[in-house]
């Protein structure tokens, strides 16, 4: 994927994810300590800005918890009779306490969600690099849905929490915190009587965690399954058709469906008894309270607004509470996504370490190719192997031309010399090294370019610097040039915003210009010259291209084999012909002569 995959490698003939590369399954998801560390180590780089936010919210808080207090002094106040300026202070106190309290704590609350935008930013940015560095095998076997869920769903849920339960929960805590410290310094008695409520809210707490959280798993996981089954259907819509399967796939997609359904109500049957219990707590909480606020206020002369602040400062702790416990179903799901998303980042970071683990014995002697008795089978269930016993030797520099009929191995065989997959049986080395870890100055040995492109929004120059991000604008345009994309035709050159529609010759263009700015030992152009055949420009620049490197090219037009040095012919996962050009058209039985004469007449 990334550097290795300028195009897209489209599904070869027989379908199915690679199996036989022995990688199966999801992407990985990382436990909740694991995720927890991550999290913290990307906030630890906004520790400033955290700092600045904490101490904001603190303050908020405290200025907040000034009011209670304020009251009882209100109520003192009328029951002694004391004069109507007293209350009025009072009054304008409470208003400033209110006001700064408001202040305080939403300047801290907009620091604070800038602070977890930041690094759920670094987060995004880690994940895609992390993705990048995946063996694109894996990211097969694991299916496009699982990508596109955690890059969209879990992206979400954790924007989610960070936009808005984050920070709820933040001064949430701070609440019930420094509420605790008020009531104790107002009457201990009275802090203690809230303390009943706690028991009632840990036990609702801890079941719901307990249920909860298997269950936003499993829902996670089912969510990919229904996506899976979802795009597998959409993406092959044309063969789905033909084969005449649609109801297969729609009951496969119904039955997914269902399932998660089914979980997302276990889900909230769960959040209803939570909430259940949280209520019953307050209820019991209060009204110890107010029975302990009377026998107080009667035994120990304990003051009428005393006893109304503690009830006060209690039933303040409703909503910091009910908030901070009611969150736990988003934290839940955020944290359920934060393990998917972290289970990539740390998939990524064991692959770049594999890279550079074997990086001194990766690194390729030259860019001869060598294919030994390899055979390939896309998963178990495949009847037939999409290659079997191929032997191909391509010297150093060499152009090759691959040709055959529709699921003869083409694509399969270019997959596995650009290191995509790993044969079931043989071997296919790059310079002596096995193609899927061959490297070249650090770098994949071998780039395959597909029919299908991926361009991104953005300029032309930051479409093709991908593939050399150090890359001057001097030599973007020269790249350009010398695969004859018309940089002129674009408002603002490289700066210019890359249109909505581009051509399937514009696309190409740019795949091409990746490769020579990449410029790695080995190309193999799989669907690249579909159009070649009738596009002198694309045609011209694919040989351009291929000039002074390996080059293996899946040839649609028997035309584009005729500045190939060799042309290999495969039927049914076998070699059946291989040799130069000229050679092969002067067997007339040979398979190769038969099928140029085919060619011919077909355009006679």
């Amino acid at each position: 994927m990334g550097a290795k995959n300028l195009g897209r490698a489209d599904e070869p003939a027989g379908g199915g994810s690679a199996v036989g590369a022995g990688v199966s399954g999801l992407l990985p998801t990382s436990s909740a300590a694991a995720a927890a560390k991550l999290g913290l180590r990307l906030l630890w780089r906004q520790r400033w800005l955290l700092l600045a936010t904490v101490t904001l919210l603190l303050l908020g808080t405290a200025a907040m918890l000034l009011v209670p207090p304020l009251l009882g002094a209100v109520v003192d106040a009328v029951i002694a009779g004391e004069p109507f300026t007293r209350v009025l202070w009072l009054g304008v106190a409470i208003a400033g306490a209110g006001v700064t309290a408001a202040a305080l704590e939403g300047i801290g609350g907009v620091l604070l969600v800038r602070c977890l935008q930041h690094a759920l930013a670094a987060l995004r940015e880690d994940v895609f690099d992390a993705a990048l560095n995946l063996p694109l095998r894996r990211v097969e076997a694991a299916g496009d849905a699982d990508v596109i869920s955690r890059v969209t769903n879990d992206v979400e849920a954790v924007t989610e929490a960070i936009a808005g339960v984050i920070p709820l929960c933040a001064r949430a805590v701070f609440t019930i915190v420094l509420t605790l410290v008020g009531m104790a310094a107002l009457d201990p008695w009275l802090a203690l009587a809230a303390l009943v409520a706690v028991p009632i809210q840990i036990a609702s707490t801890r079941a719901f965690m307990r249920r909860s959280r298997p269950l936003y798993a499993r829902l996670r996981r089912e969510e990919a399954e229904r996506g899976r089954a979802f795009v597998e259907a959409v993406a092959g819509a044309e063969t789905v058709r033909a084969y005449g399967t649609a109801e297969e796939h729609l009951t496969a997609i119904a039955r997914a469906s269902d399932t998660a359904v089914r979980t997302h109500r276990e889900t909230g049957k769960a959040r209803n008894i939570f909430i259940g219990g949280l209520n019953g707590a307050e209820f019991v909480g209060l009204a110890a309270v107010l029975a302990v606020g009377f026998v107080r206020a009667t035994a120990a002369g304990l003051s009428v607004g005393a006893v109304t602040a503690g009830a006060l400062y209690f039933h303040r702790l409703f909503n910091p509470i009910g908030d901070l416990l009611g969150s736990m179903d988003d934290l839940q799901r955020a944290l359920a996504g934060l393990q998917r998303l972290t289970g990539v980042v740390i998939a990524g970071a064991e692959a770049r370490a594999d890279t550079f683990a074997g990086a001194g014995s990766s690194e390729i002697a030259d860019g001869a190719v060598e294919v030994l008795g390899v055979s390939f089978r896309y998963g178990a269930q495949t009847r037939r192997a999409a290659l079997q016993g191929v032997d191909l030797s391509i010297p150093a520099g060499a152009t090759v031309a691959l040709i055959g009929t529709s699921g003869s191995g083409k694509s399969t065989l270019a997959r596995l010399i650009a290191g995509f997959d790993e044969p079931a049986a043989g071997g296919v080395r790059i310079g002596g090294v096995p193609a899927h870890v061959a490297r070249s100055g650090g770098r994949p040995a071998a780039l395959l370019v597909a029919q299908e492109t991926h361009l991104f929004a953005g300029t032309v120059g930051d479409n093709v610097r991908i593939a050399a991000p150090g890359a001057s604008d001097r030599e973007l345009a020269a790249a350009l040039a010398e695969v004859g994309f018309d940089l002129a035709a674009v408002p603002g050159g490289l700066d210019g915003t890359l249109p909505p529609a581009v051509s399937h010759r514009e696309a190409q263009q740019l795949a091409l210009a990746r490769v020579l700015l990449a410029d790695p030992p080995v190309v193999v152009l799989d669907e690249a010259g579909s159009q070649a055949g009738s596009d002198a420009a694309l045609a011209t620049a694919m040989r351009r291209v291929s000039a002074g490197r390996t080059a293996v090219v899946i040839a649609h037009h028997l035309d584009q084999v005729r500045g190939a040095d060799r042309v290999v012919v495969l039927e049914q996962g076998c070699v059946i012909e291989q040799g130069e050009p000229g050679e092969l058209l002067e067997r007339p039985d040979g398979a190769f002569a038969r099928l140029w004469r085919m060619a011919q007449w077909a355009e006679e």
